[in-house]
């Protein structure tokens, strides 16, 4: 997996964490639900803001502009939110496809 994508997912991790002030942070772990799971703790405008931050740590470090929200996104199964870890290997694909 590439830690690249994977530190940008957890900077985004960090930027809701700091939002929400709530003591409920998400983990930076790969194992972390997103959404849909057990244990996911992102509301709609914390998730919202995650994939927001997301899209835009991964422009500033790779140059290339993806949409993780996407209806594509949404249709697939297993989710790519699922977890951290899905979310860094559907990123992972997508940055390929750009190249």
């Amino acid at each position: 997996m590439n830690q690249s994508v994977v530190e940008c997912i957890y900077a985004a991790v960090d930027e809701v964490n700091l939002e929400r002030g709530d003591g409920t942070a998400m983990e930076k772990e790969l194992g972390t639900p997103i959404q849909g799971k057990d244990g996911s703790n992102l509301d709609s405008l914390n998730m919202i803001n995650f994939v927001a931050a997301v899209e835009e740590n991964v422009e500033n470090a790779f140059g290339v502009e993806i949409m993780i929200g996407d209806e594509r996104a949404l249709d697939l199964q297993p989710s790519p939110f699922e977890t951290i870890g899905s979310l860094a290997e559907y990123i992972e694909k997508l940055i390929e496809q750009h190249n």
